[in-house]
């Protein structure tokens, strides 16, 4: 598992409204701290993920065992490593 100064995974944001939701609402929380965030708005990374998981769509987080593109999905995700 990713696991670089205790972070679980690797969530890939943009500028997009739901990347903002996002981040906003885990910062709130301090759930960012256990998550690397890359913004795939630079340096043409939206398409390294389109080889690498299959998709350009994000928000996209990404563990050990689970690739997960729902906002929903990350949420709840997200929620359960607050609780660990």
């Amino acid at each position: 598992m990713f696991k670089r100064n205790g972070a679980v995974g690797i969530l890939f944001v943009d500028g997009g409204e739901e990347s903002k939701r996002l981040l906003t609402k885990f910062s709130v929380s301090k759930l960012l701290e256990k998550l690397k965030v890359v913004d795939v708005s630079k340096n043409g990374l939206r398409g390294w993920l389109l080889l690498e998981y299959g998709t350009t769509e994000v928000p996209l987080l990404v563990t050990e065992d689970a690739v997960l593109s729902d906002p929903k999905s990350i949420e709840e995700y997200v929620e359960k490593l607050r609780k660990q």
